[in-house]
């Protein structure tokens, strides 16, 4: 188990756990929810989660972006078919 540290000083968190009767791992959990992989291909699902997070985050920073982009596309649009609507009306009332 790694450190953890308080400043400089190693912080005990076992002294601060209240211990009970132990349960399922979460492996066990896993397996009793459908997931077929060896312990071990869990333990690297997991520790693979921090950056699977980092690329959906990223993900959705430039999917933001494009629907800003598109909105943006998108009101111009209406601005255009509005005044092409008022040069029509001005073009029938003029015949």
């Amino acid at each position: 188990m790694k450190g953890v540290y308080l400043g400089q000083k190693p912080l005990n968190i076992l002294s601060c756990a209240v211990e009970g009767r132990p349960g399922r791992s979460a492996y066990d959990t896993a397996v009793a929810g459908g997931y077929t992989g060896t312990a071990a291909e869990y333990e690297s699902f997991l520790g693979g989660l921090p950056a699977a997070l980092t690329r959906l985050n990223a993900a959705d920073t430039r999917v933001d972006g494009i629907l800003e982009y598109l909105g943006n596309q998108i009101s111009e649009l209406e601005l255009a078919v509005e005044a092409l609507a008022q040069r029509l009306d001005t073009l029938e009332a003029v015949q």
